[in-house]
């Protein structure tokens, strides 16, 4: 703004214009990370299985769910620790290893083949 005519400049209006968008930008909750979801099964016996959803930019499995008799049930919200090699955690004093290059789930020495499936609405 011009003080001297009391008139709006373009380059006074432009940074008002950033400056609200900035203000409204804050007050907005952050985007959502994209979910990752895999479907795995046990690598014996194909009856047994689960599927873990992932957000991993919050360093979280969402929920779990389990196929036939394995130890993984409806857990929700656990922290998992993301490295380049592998995604861990543990539940009921139970650690779960996933091999990021392989997509092998290592559930107390079984193994489990997963594959990374499409996300659901």
């Amino acid at each position: 703004m011009n003080l001297l005519s009391g008139r709006l400049t373009p380059i006074g209006f432009g940074t008002l214009l950033l400056l609200s968008v900035q203000h409204v930008a804050a007050d907005e909750p952050p985007a959502a990370s994209p979910l990752t979801t895999l479907v795995c099964r046990d690598r014996e016996d194909p009856s047994m299985g689960a599927t873990l959803v992932f957000d991993l930019g919050r360093h979280r499995l969402v929920r779990s769910t389990d196929v036939g008799a394995t130890i993984l049930f409806d857990d929700r919200d656990v922290p998992v620790a993301v490295n380049p090699a592998a995604i861990e955690w543990e539940v009921a004093h139970n650690t779960y290893t996933l091999n990021r290059a392989t997509l092998e789930l290592d559930v107390t020495g079984r193994v489990f083949i997963c594959q990374i499936a499409r996300n659901q609405l």
